[in-house]
């Protein structure tokens, strides 16, 4: 069956306020009880703006259902799958622009997209000379130009009463997504990691990382070798035996550890989409290939970070409080109340990690739980604005369990997580 494709895009600054204006209108008549079909268009709309409008609604997804109306929650959850893709004559001219004819000459394309997402969409090609394959993922024109015109109507309707859950800071919220996604848009930075996580994986059995080609790739075009997979949704994955989909999981959640206290820089998009599996006769691979959404985590910060990771899998409030200190989320005048709800929540984030046995991902309800303590915790105390790092980490921390829970292991990751802290904690003491 044939694509359905948007024929174009609305890049220019006058037709997407148009749009966003009557995606507002639409999220003030929901907010005024107008109706689920009012925010079921406000989101068509944003997935049809794609670029930073369609950022946000993915971005503020990742917060769940206890921040936000259930109705709204479900259409967020599904933008990604919402995104048509874009004819393959304007995709074609933007790349003609940034590799020009005699480049693009060189490739046999696929004018059929194989994935459609908020920046850009990815096809398949061959190198001529060569014959081998490649996946170019080419960035949406106008992208750029748009996200500060975007931001300020977003924010807008974002305010609205019914939308965006109140004592939350959406400033600070909309600025980290902003400061994403001018990262994101630039592939330039992005190919620099998947050449480094190729090499510091190199070895590792458990892992593909597909090698790039930079004379196909520019700041707005990505060359990549293809790798197929499957994600961990599918029957394919589902339908493996429980112990091949534990060693997924651990391989996923040893990555994130490796990630944080080894390499020290974390990829912070945990959507489902972005890790495919490769699924073999008796041993699996996960394939990585979305390195856009990349943040350093420093030595100060994790110097206090695993205090509070190595205190809440133990179960040491004196090294939770430690932490919390450290990182500025606990100030010397804070209620003793406080100060054990805060200590309550970081046990609860370790839960995983402090049971008797293998953990079950796939029956636990602990987001929920968590989340009902984050929002007591802030909402009954003085806010204060976290460590940036710790926006980014909730994110990917979140996307851990999500993989995990997909993939209903019955694992017990205690002794990874003691391991991989000890190691760490070794280190920081030389």
């Amino acid at each position: 069956m044939p694509q359905k494709k948007d024929q174009s895009l609305s890049t220019s600054l006058f037709n997407r306020g148009l749009s966003l204006a009557r995606a507002s209108i639409r999220a003030g008549r929901f907010a005024a009880g107008g109706g689920l079909a009012n925010i079921e268009v406000l989101v068509q709309e944003l997935g049809r703006l794609k670029g930073s409008a369609m950022k946000v609604g993915q971005t503020l997804s990742l917060y769940g259902e206890s921040l936000f109306p259930k109705e709204v929650n479900d259409l967020l959850k599904n933008l990604q799958a919402q995104a048509q893709p874009l004819s393959w004559p304007a995709m074609e001219r933007q790349l003609l622009n940034e590799l020009g004819p005699e480049r693009v000459d060189e490739l046999d394309i696929d004018e059929t997209s194989l994935a459609s997402a908020s920046i850009g969409q990815v096809y398949k090609a061959k190198i001529r000379a060569t014959g081998e394959i490649i996946a170019l993922k080419i960035q949406y024109p106008g992208v750029e130009e748009a996200i500060d015109s975007d931001m300020k109507l977003l924010k807008v309707i974002l305010a609205l009463p019914g939308i965006f859950p109140g004592g939350l800071r959406l400033e600070h919220l909309l600025a980290e997504i902003r400061e994403m996604f001018m990262q994101e848009i630039d592939y330039t930075f992005e190919i620099r990691y998947v050449d480094k996580f190729r090499e510091w994986l190199a070895g590792d059995g458990r892992y593909l990382v597909p090698k790039t080609y930079p004379r196909y790739s520019t700041r707005r075009v990505l060359a990549t070798e293809f790798m197929s997979g499957v994600r961990a949704d599918d029957p394919q994955v589902q339908s493996l035996p429980l112990e091949r989909r534990n060693q997924l999981g651990e391989a996923y959640f040893d990555l994130y550890l490796r990630e944080l206290l080894d390499f020290k820089v974390v990829q912070t998009d945990p959507h489902l989409g972005n890790y495919l599996v490769e699924v073999g006769s008796s041993e699996d691979k996960l394939i990585l290939f979305d390195f856009g959404a990349m943040r350093e985590a420093p030595d100060e910060f994790l110097s206090h970070y695993q205090n509070l990771m190595m205190g809440g899998v133990t179960r040491e409030a004196r090294l939770v409080e430690k932490g919390g200190r450290g990182l500025g989320l606990l100030k010397p005048e804070d209620s003793l109340q406080l100060v054990e709800d805060y200590v309550k929540l970081c046990y609860q984030l370790c839960e995983p990690f402090h049971v008797e046995g293998a953990y079950d991902w796939g029956a636990s309800d602990l987001p929920k739980r968590v989340a009902e303590q984050v929002k007591h915790v802030a909402f009954s105390y003085k806010l204060r604005a976290p460590p940036r790092e710790i926006v980014f980490l909730d994110r990917k921390l979140g996307g851990v369990f999500m993989f995990l829970s997909v993939l209903k292991c019955k694992w017990a990751g205690r002794e990874l997580v003691l391991s991989s802290l000890k190691k760490f904690r070794g280190l920081e003491s030389n």
